[in-house]
């Protein structure tokens, strides 16, 4: 599965075990370095790997406590952080765009902020621009307990499941293998540890949105998911942070794909490879 998508896949020692990322593109080209959502891995990125390797140099990290990366330890948004600065000196990169999904654009928010050189911009995929908290019907402990306690008959299981939540089946067979372990029983449940998914699920839930939004510098896009697929209720939450998070971010430019579910670049790939491109384009 890594050979298909990736020209090499690196190991980088960092606290508590190692990091696993993967390398395509263009060796010399403008850096991208993408981050997925809870529970996901590097994989997650499959539909929109080869369009954007045709114009930059790509790396696709597994978080820790995500995929073949260190599954115990610190499991922090600054820990990540941590990670992620030492994965950019590995490669020497000296810019990148931080291309960052779900949970994982508060923590590539906190990079641009604590490395504002290195980060040249932000991409945002429909995350990071609210409190999870602050979420209609937002339930940590029992969205813990549901996640911790998943459990499918087989990894073609959990894509079926998947492919029939998103409408779509353009992931690549065995693409879950890495965010998913086999149990003693044989049924297969989320790699991420319980501890994990509490302590990042805490993080996102009571992140300080003014403070750290005031000091980005780099300029953003926010690219959404179309609210119209939500409740009333969370449509206008949703609509308010994203007109809090403008007036705090005056750079970030705000993009909705028509259509798009909370993973868009699994239901849009080629709206958000295109998106992206505008973006960095310009």
């Amino acid at each position: 599965m890594d050979e298909a998508l990736f020209s090499h896949v690196n190991r980088l020692q960092v606290e508590g075990g190692t990091l696993e990322y993967g390398v395509t593109g263009k060796p010399h080209a403008p850096a991208l370095l993408l981050l997925h959502g809870i529970r996901n891995s590097k994989l997650l990125f499959a539909p929109i790997l080869p369009a954007l390797a045709e114009r930059y140099r790509v790396i696709a990290v597994d978080i820790r406590g995500h995929g073949n990366s260190v599954s115990h330890g610190s499991f922090s948004f600054e820990q990540i952080v941590t990670d992620l600065i030492q994965l950019l000196e590995k490669e020497q990169l000296e810019q990148v765009t931080v291309v960052a999904a779900s949970f994982s654009a508060v923590p590539a928010q906190m990079l641009a902020i604590r490395d504002p050189k290195r980060v040249a911009s932000l991409v945002l995929l429909d995350g990071g621009y609210y409190s999870l908290g602050e979420v209609p019907g937002f339930n940590r402990e029992k969205v813990v307990e549901r996640l911790s306690t998943t459990r499918f008959s087989s990894v073609e299981e959990a894509e079926r499941q998947f492919a029939e939540r998103y409408g779509t089946r353009v992931m690549p067979e065995g693409w879950m293998r890495d965010e998913l372990l086999k149990r003693e029983d044989s049924s297969y449940g989320y790699r991420l540890p319980r501890e994990a998914f509490s302590a990042y699920f805490q993080e996102y839930s009571i992140h300080s949105q003014p403070e750290l939004f005031q000091q980005l510098t780099c300029p953003v896009l926010l690219l959404l998911a179309d609210d119209s697929l939500l409740s009333k209720e969370e449509q206008q939450f949703h609509r308010q942070a994203v007109a809090t998070y403008q007036r705090i971010v005056e750079q970030a430019k705000v993009k909705m794909i028509p259509e798009a579910q909370h993973l868009l670049m699994v239901t849009h790939p080629k709206e958000t490879v295109n998106e992206i491109h505008d973006f960095l384009s310009k």
